[in-house]
């Protein structure tokens, strides 16, 4: 009864060493890129403190983008950025990752909006905007600093917080470090 117990133990430490080791691939290979982002909702009752974030990537205006414009939601989809002044910006989306010398970042379709209200004309036209999540909208910050960071967001605008996210070659994503008017505020270690 102990060897299997110790199996189970063992297999189950297996898998976490795994899961950190695929998370620390991701940070240490992955092009570091920076992304423009928006705070929503500094806290959970259940989950600490963090920073809900949403990028400019997370809504995709298919109709501005080149590759592909069939996708519904829970589809995988492949969205290539490419370095637009400070930022890094989608050019297309893809349902199988291109091969381009460029970024490409690995999301999952959350909703797919077909179509938009014109007031002027008072009907409907087509429109495909995609609300894609990446991995990368949840950041823990240490106990009792997620609503100062979203306070001082919130209030200055002169305020500007960034992320630096590293993408691998398999398009997986993993926050590097927020940065706050340019300056890391958190940067993410392995311990």
């Amino acid at each position: 009864m102990n060897r299997r117990i110790l199996i189970v133990a063992l297999v189950q430490l297996l898998l976490l060493c795994g899961m950190v080791g695929a998370k620390q691939y991701t940070l240490n290979t992955g092009e570091q890129i920076l992304l423009e982002t928006q705070p929503i909702d500094p806290r959970s009752l259940f989950r600490g403190d963090y920073v809900r974030l949403n990028y400019t990537i997370n809504s995709l205006a298919l109709e501005e983008l080149v590759g592909d414009d069939i996708f519904a939601q829970h589809d995988t989809v492949w969205v290539v950025l490419r370095k637009d002044g400070e930022y890094h910006q989608p050019v297309s989306a893809h349902n199988r990752k291109p091969d381009t010398g460029h970024v490409v970042i690995k999301g999952t379709v959350r909703n797919a909006n077909v179509s938009r209200w014109n007031a002027e004309t008072q009907s409907t036209e087509p429109f495909l905007r995609l609300d894609v999540k990446y991995g990368i909208e949840n950041y823990f910050v240490p106990e009792g600093t997620g609503r100062e960071l979203e306070l001082r967001w919130r209030d200055d605008e002169e305020k500007r917080v960034d992320i630096r996210v590293a993408v691998d070659s398999a398009g997986k994503s993993g926050i590097k470090a927020v940065l706050v008017n340019g300056e890391a505020r958190y940067v993410e270690t392995l311990l």
